[in-house]
C-alpha cells in the first residue's frame, strides 16, 4: 500500500502517548469511542474512518488529514494505465484537450472620438 499512518508519530509530538489520555480529549471533544477502539485507530491504519472522528483527530492534534495519512506515489497513473491495458479492460482513450486560442475578448461598449459610447 502506498499510505503511511503517522497517527502515533502526531500524538507524541503533541506529548499524548497513551491511548486512554487522547480518548479522554476525544471524548471530552465529544467523540463518544472506546480505548479499544482508539488503540486500533493509532496502531493500525484503518481500512475506513468516521469524518467526524478524523475532523476531531485533526482539531485535537492542530494539524490535518494529510499528516496523518500520507501518500507515497506509486507512479502508477490513469494515463499510464490506458497506454498499457486501455483496450484490455474495454477503456479506449479520449481525444487530447485541444489549446486553448488566445482570442482577445471584444468589449461591447467602444468609446467613440467623442466619448460618446458606440454600439
Amino acid at each position: 500500500m502506498s499510505f503511511q499512518w503517522k497517527l502515533k508519530e502526531k500524538m507524541a509530538s503533541k506529548g499524548i502517548w497513551r491511548c486512554t489520555d487522547f480518548t479522554k480529549l476525544l471524548n471530552q471533544y465529544g467523540i463518544n469511542i472506546s480505548v479499544s477502539m482508539v488503540t486500533r485507530i493509532v496502531e493500525k491504519a484503518p481500512e475506513r474512518i468516521n469524518t467526524q472522528v478524523l475532523d476531531a483527530i485533526c482539531d485535537l492534534l492542530e494539524c490535518t488529514p494529510g499528516e496523518i495519512l500520507v501518500h507515497t506515489p506509486t507512479g502508477m497513473n490513469a494515463e499510464r494505465l490506458l497506454k498499457v491495458a486501455g483496450e484490455n479492460i474495454g477503456i479506449k482513450p479520449g481525444p487530447k484537450p485541444r489549446k486553448s486560442q488566445n482570442v482577445p475578448e471584444i468589449p461591447i461598449d467602444i468609446l467613440g472620438p467623442g466619448g460618446d459610447v458606440i454600439k
